[in-house]
């Protein structure tokens, strides 16, 4: 018997092996742009001080290897439009 694995330990085991993978690349990619339009000079730098992040966070975000949470692009789009 070995090399019998139940089927739903062998299941739950693949469904977990899925969702393991890299970083997710960001699904729009005019974060990058319009950061760097609202911060052309030290764009991570500034990001980073305004929400409190790591400056290597932020160059991830700016980059666009990483998505920024919603905390962030809630924070360009008050940049952009204005608060009210």
């Amino acid at each position: 018997m070995h090399g019998n694995v139940p089927f739903n330990v062998a299941s739950a085991t693949e469904i977990a092996r899925q969702d393991c993978g890299p970083p997710r690349k960001i699904a729009v990619r005019n974060f990058p742009r319009v950061a760097k339009l609202l911060w052309p000079g030290k764009t991570a730098a500034t990001l980073a001080s305004l929400v409190d992040a790591s400056p290597r966070t932020a160059e991830r975000w700016v980059s666009g290897e990483i998505e920024p949470p919603f905390s962030v692009v809630h924070l360009t789009m008050f940049e952009i439009f204005g608060r009210k």
